[in-house]
Parts: C-alpha cells; structure tokens; sequence
C-alpha cells in the first residue's frame, strides 16, 4: 500500500508527500529493528538471569560440600586418628571416600553447549573456565587416591591393624603416611575451592563487569588462600 502511494505521489511530481512518505518508511523500519531489538536483548538477560541463578546455585552447593561435608569430615577423622595413635594404639589409616560419585557433576560442560560466552565479559568467562577446571582436576586427583585405599587398604583393615605400621609399630609404613599427607593436601585444596566459589559467587550476584580476576598463585597456595589480582598483573 505505501508503495502504491509513493508511485502515485511520483507521478503527480508531489515531492512533499513523497518525502513524508519516504520519512513513514524508514521511521517504521527503524522501529520494527529496535523492537527486534528490545526483545532479543530483553530475551538475552532472561536467559543470562537464568543461567547466572544456576551458577550461583551450582556454586553455593559446592562450597556447603566441600565445607561441611568433606573438609570437616576430614578433620574429625584425621583427629580421632591423631588421638587414638597418641593413647598407643594402632588405628589403621584414616581414609575418606564420598558417598556417591567421586567426581562433581560436569556444570561447565553443559552451560558451555548453552553458548554463553556472549552472555559474560571475558574476565568472567576466564574465571569461571579456570574454577571448574581446577574442580575437574582435583576430582581427578581424588580418584587415584581412592583407589590406593580400596586396593591398599580396605582389603586389610580389618585382618590386622599392624599391618599398616613399621615392623616396632611406632609408624605408619611410608605408603600409608603419604596416604594420609595427600588427604590432608585434599583438604587444603576443597577449601580454597570453597572461597573461589565464594569469589565467582559474590561476582556473579553483584552483576558488576570485574576489573580483577579470582586467581590463585603460587603464594595463596602455600598459604592456603584466595587472593585476588589486579587484570594487569595477570596478563
């Protein structure tokens, strides 16, 4: 219809009507593309909103598991075995195995099939990359040491507790002992879990685009911390 128009007001030379014409057409094209717009933006929050809500949430029951259901756990029974080895008995190693799957659910992967590096700025995206491949890799480390439990130890734990010590029972054998040092560096580990995953969550919820990353260096290991660098110091 507006087509007809303008080729009518052009043959009668109306030159005013053509250009309001031609003003009507571009001013409705320009709105059809910014409501295109508005809804593919209002769309995208919707769907960042949702994604971000399931991070927080992925991340808040990961700090709740690695903080009261593994780290305490760990640190009741290394004590009970601390103590009972300080009364003179011969406790057979402390062990801890996750009931369950021995690794945490793959989260990244599946937000990662939901396309959502257009939803983050890259800080974002580089953190939470970083967190949950560190998370799949002590997970990883997890598993070999259950394994050495349920191939070393289980088997004879309750054949004969000595079996684990030195021949004048005073120690642990070497094996046994470093058993227990790779679970008290599981822990140090699932607890600076716990404070990145505090990190990214405080990140995420704030909604604010970050001028530093979550990090952990060389230095936050040793002390068993978080520690948060400045995007310079990083690159």
């Amino acid at each position: 219809m507006i087509l007809r128009r303008v080729i009518e007001h052009v043959k009668a030379q109306n030159w005013t009507a053509v250009a309001l014409d031609f003003v009507i057409v571009v001013m409705g094209v320009f709105i059809g593309i910014q409501v295109a717009n508005w809804n593919e933006m209002r769309a995208a929050n919707a769907r960042k909103a949702e994604i971000i809500a399931a991070l927080v949430t992925d991340l808040k029951d990961a700090i709740y598991v690695q903080e009261e259901r593994q780290a305490h756990a760990i640190n009741d029974g290394l004590a009970a075995w601390e103590d009972a080895h300080a009364r003179g008995e011969h406790p057979a190693p402390y062990y801890f195995r996750i009931e369950g799957s021995d690794t945490a659910p793959n989260t990244w992967r599946v937000l990662q099939q939901m396309e959502i590096a257009g939803l983050f700025d890259p800080v974002m995206i580089f953190d939470l990359n970083f967190y949950y491949s560190e998370l799949d890799g002590i997970g990883r480390k997890y598993i070999r040491y259950v394994r050495f439990v349920e191939d070393e130890i289980l088997p004879y734990e309750a054949v004969d507790p000595l079996y684990f010590y030195t021949p004048d029972g005073a120690r642990l054998k070497p094996e046994f002992q470093a058993s227990m040092e790779r679970l008290r560096e599981h822990r140090g580990e699932i607890l600076r879990l716990s404070e990145w995953a505090e990190c990214l969550t405080v990140r995420l919820e704030s909604g604010e685009r970050p001028e530093q990353s979550c990090l952990r260096t060389d230095e936050s290991i040793r002390n068993n911390s978080l520690i948060t660098l400045p995007l310079s110091e990083k690159e």
